[in-house]
């Protein structure tokens, strides 16, 4: 069972792994995909940026700052463009304060509008903390993602006067976004899909288990029944001169010893008995019992005769008193009889037991085309988990026996095509009930 649970742990915690694993790939995948598209955004956006400020030539910059009007034409003429050509959303010039000195954008204010978000990389050309081209990280301003690119402008004498800016339209954050949506929803199925594979491999290998165990118990008890076969027989013989010389003795001396004596052979007689019965047990438990109307009452009386000899000096209480005189049904009398005594005897040893006084019932009744009959004591009743074995071979909570009745008890009713269930409460009372067909196909 240990081995089992350990591979069920082993084989989920594999599945988890993978489902992770899986995912992981995905969104690796996406982040890769994400910093190479703005990557690649980044080199263009820089590669047009140094390129425009070539193409601004310093005397044109210079006549600008001066408030040039025809030089700001052409430099308006050169950014428009350039904006026109590689698509982009805006070209522009900016001076140390982010005044506009020339823009593409025909509703600009006169002060750069972005200068909140992408002035400490203007300020960064103009205080020479970089040299060179600067691509900023693409950022999303109203319901659009941009990316901006910075050169700086110099004059005639060298000195950087103004800064180039292009502005490009993230296009591609909406293929983003979309993919990652369906990475959402393919994680979220992923794990609903490991959940139903989990489900099913468990279904599944519990299944599978269980014909394990089947496969095993049948063939550990064919072992075990022809093992035990072979010893009951050799104990048989020797355990009855062993009784026949007790009562030669307790004849001659009525000693106690002697009385002890056949009281323990019978026990151990009743014992082998019950191994004889599991090493048969592969085959037919009815033997030669065959079908016949069978009065119910008939049937109890008897048994309780038996009964009452088996604890002659026990007061036993019957609950529920007799049972109708016409109530009959076609059995197997001699089987149905050794399961229902089997079954009397061990809720008079519960009693017993528990120190509780003896007290049992057999009910009966017709469920139409069934009969069902009800064995119950008053004894100290059978906790869940004793339940859940209490049919197993060799499976006991008494300090003798072998552990056999109830499981014999269940082939011999399942032989007769019924069925046998427990009903337990647990300080109070354990109720037996037995369920058969009127007219048994054997």
């Amino acid at each position: 069972m240990f081995g089992s649970s350990r591979k069920l742990l082993l084989i989920a915690l594999f599945t988890a792994i993978l489902i992770a694993l899986v995912n992981l790939a995905w969104w690796v995948f996406y982040d890769r995909t994400r910093k190479m598209l703005d990557c690649q955004l980044s080199r263009r956006l820089s590669v047009i940026a140094k390129t425009s400020a070539v193409a601004l030539t310093t005397e044109l910059v210079e006549n600008v700052t001066l408030g040039d009007l025809n030089a700001y034409a052409r430099m308006v003429e050169v950014l428009e463009n350039v904006r026109s050509s590689d698509s982009l959303a805006e070209v522009f010039v900016v001076d140390e304060n982010y005044v506009y000195l020339a823009t593409t954008s025909i509703e600009a204010d006169s002060t750069y509008f972005l200068a909140e978000l992408n002035g400490r990389y203007i300020d960064s050309l103009f205080f020479g903390f970089s040299e060179h081209v600067i691509a900023t990280p693409s950022y999303k301003t109203g319901r659009i993602f941009l990316k901006s690119a910075f050169a700086p402008l110099y004059d005639s004498d060298g000195y950087m006067v103004a800064v180039l800016g292009v502005e490009a339209n993230v296009d591609y954050f909406n293929d983003l976004t979309a993919l990652r949506n369906n990475l959402y929803l393919s994680s979220g199925l992923s794990v609903v899909g490991g959940l139903i594979f989990g489900l099913l491999f468990l279904f599944f290998q519990r299944r599978v288990n269980q014909a394990e165990r089947r496969l095993f118990l049948n063939e550990t008890h064919s072992y075990l029944g022809r093992m035990v076969a072979v010893v009951s027989h050799e104990i048989r013989n020797p355990l009855m001169i062993i009784r026949a010389s007790a009562e030669r003795l307790r004849k001659k001396h009525e000693s106690a010893e002697s009385v002890f004596i056949v009281e323990e052979t019978d026990r151990l007689n009743e014992i082998v008995t019950g191994y004889l019965d599991f090493a048969k047990a592969g085959r037919s438990m009815l033997g030669s019992d065959q079908p016949e109307r069978v009065n119910v009452s008939e049937l109890v009386t008897s048994i309780k005769k038996h009964f009452h000899e088996r604890y002659p000096d026990v007061p036993v209480d019957w609950i529920g008193g007799d049972l109708p005189d016409n109530l009959t049904f076609t059995g197997y009398r001699r089987s149905l009889r050794q399961v229902i005594l089997n079954l009397l005897i061990n809720g008079a040893d519960a009693c017993l037991a528990a120190s509780k006084p003896v007290a049992v019932r057999v009910a009966a009744e017709d469920k139409g085309n069934l009969m069902e009959i009800r064995v119950v004591d008053r004894g100290p009743g059978i906790t869940k988990k004793e339940l859940k074995r209490i049919f197993v071979p060799f499976y006991t909570t008494k300090h003798s026996g072998s552990g056999l009745g109830l499981y014999l008890c269940k082939k011999i009713v399942v032989e007769m095509g019924g069925d046998i269930i427990i009903k337990s409460v647990l300080g109070h009372k354990t109720e037996v009930i037995i369920t058969l067909p009127k007219a048994p196909t054997r």
